[in-house]
């Protein structure tokens, strides 16, 4: 119910231990204590506004992070991507949802806006509201008050912002896929297609995402999310879809080798795509997953035309 994640500390301390001679001559001597740093260089973090939405129906307010694109005309249309964080994120930090892992960020980037330009949403899930309404997924797998809170967060921004409801794409690790899942159950025209990050669900309410478009990648050794994931593709296959399945991937493949690996899985020409690290861990998963560009270019690639 509570997570010890904190901010991470940016500060630091340089020493000169020694004289050093300048090109011009001079000599500094050392300093005489170590001088501490006064500011802190900009980050893609920086590059997100932080607004608060009140859900009157609930009575409840929740933080969300939005990135708009360089060059955002009002005028157009974009895709929207929906990263929802881990339970760790829970913490009244408004931007915790950034800086705990790069689901979100990496989205943001100048190379990946240059391919996939896109509104980007991050909702924070504080403790404050954990307080209030209860976590927002439990290992119970039932429907929550901070579930339809985020939902309802999500059609806010939806109706806010010009967003292309061709091209919804949700993601998100551990809570965050669990929620990605339990959305989609309940809304299933939201979602144009999910990366869904070591998570879970209950198995039988996932019968309902058969003709879903879904990226699924866990760990071998995620005692939860692997074993779960496993009856999951099995019961969509016995319901007559198509899930594209592949030999473990080794989580230190270079780049050019992920890229073969997701062409691979690609050709086999599913809706739901299949994939597991040897061995890892539940945490370790999310810490590589949205490194892998030929995902995020699957998940860009996706429309409800199809």
């Amino acid at each position: 119910m509570r997570s010890d994640r904190q901010p991470p500390n940016l500060s630091t301390q340089v020493e000169q231990l020694a004289p050093i001679l300048a090109k011009n001559g001079i000599i500094y001597g050392p300093t005489q204590g170590a001088i501490s740093n006064t500011t802190v260089a900009p980050s893609i973090i920086d590059e997100f506004k932080t607004y608060h939405y009140t859900d009157e129906s609930i009575g409840a307010t929740m933080p969300y992070n939005i990135y708009l694109p360089k060059y955002y005309d009002p005028n157009k249309t974009y895709p929207l991507y929906v990263f929802i964080g881990d339970a760790s994120t829970n913490i009244n930090n408004d931007k915790a949802v950034l800086f705990q892992g790069n689901g979100t960020t990496i989205f943001a980037t100048s190379e990946e806006q240059t391919k996939h330009e896109a509104i980007i949403l991050a909702p924070q899930y504080t403790q404050d509201l954990v307080d209030q309404l209860g976590m927002m997924t439990t290992d119970e797998n039932k429907w929550t008050t901070g579930l339809q809170l985020v939902t309802n967060l999500i059609n806010h921004v939806i109706d806010t912002y010009p967003v292309d409801t061709n091209r919804i794409y949700g993601s998100g690790q551990s809570q965050g896929g669990m929620a990605n899942i339990a959305i989609s159950d309940r809304y299933p025209s939201l979602f144009t297609a999910q990366f869904l990050v070591a998570c879970q669900w209950n198995t039988d309410e996932m019968k309902a995402l058969k003709d879903k478009k879904l990226w699924i990648l866990v760990s071998e050794g995620d005692t939860k999310a692997y074993p779960a994931m496993n009856i999951a593709t099995k019961n969509w296959e016995e319901l007559g879809t198509k899930v594209a399945r592949s030999n473990m991937w080794n989580s230190y493949s270079t780049p050019t080798e992920f890229n073969a690996l997701v062409k691979a899985t690609e050709v086999q020409n599913a809706r739901i795509n299949y994939s597991v690290f040897e061995g890892g861990s539940h945490m370790y998963t999310w810490s590589v997953a949205y490194t892998i560009e030929g995902i995020r270019d699957w998940l860009f690639s996706q429309t409800k035309a199809e």
